[in-house]
């Protein structure tokens, strides 16, 4: 299980883009992450699209199977379940993943340590600690 966020565990940073402007900005050793909610779709796909193509790694939020596997397809290193999202729509989004054979690995957003063993037992792929996103 990957733990992104644990104090403990080292981590590379995640910098938030909304903008091919803002990635140009950005450092080899981070991960862009982005929320697709927070822009038009062309955005969320001009960006992917951008990081696919220049092998930049990235993480999305999803909040459906659709986006699930498009961004899945747009070469998405880790694909973050929305907040609103429970952990049921979560362990089905990494049942599509697992299916599939999809390189992605899915992260739920967790604010503690104790919900570390919740998500596991879930068989979820990871966890990342919502501070990491900044202000989600």
């Amino acid at each position: 299980m990957t733990i992104i966020g644990h104090p403990a565990i080292a981590y590379p940073p995640f910098i938030k883009v909304s903008s091919l402007q803002e990635i140009a900005h950005t450092q080899a050793a981070q991960i862009l992450w982005f929320d697709p909610m927070q822009c038009d779709k062309d955005t969320g796909y001009t960006l992917a699209n951008h990081c696919c193509k220049y092998q930049v790694p990235y993480a999305v939020r999803v909040n459906n199977i659709t986006d699930l596997l498009i961004y899945a397809n747009l070469q998405a290193k880790y694909l973050i379940v929305h907040f609103e999202d429970s952990l049921q729509d979560a362990m089905q989004y990494q049942k599509i993943i697992e299916h599939y054979l999809l390189d992605c690995k899915l992260l739920y957003p967790i604010k503690n340590d104790a919900q570390i063993q919740k998500v596991a037992k879930c068989g979820i792929d990871g966890v990342i600690f919502k501070q990491v996103l900044g202000n989600i």
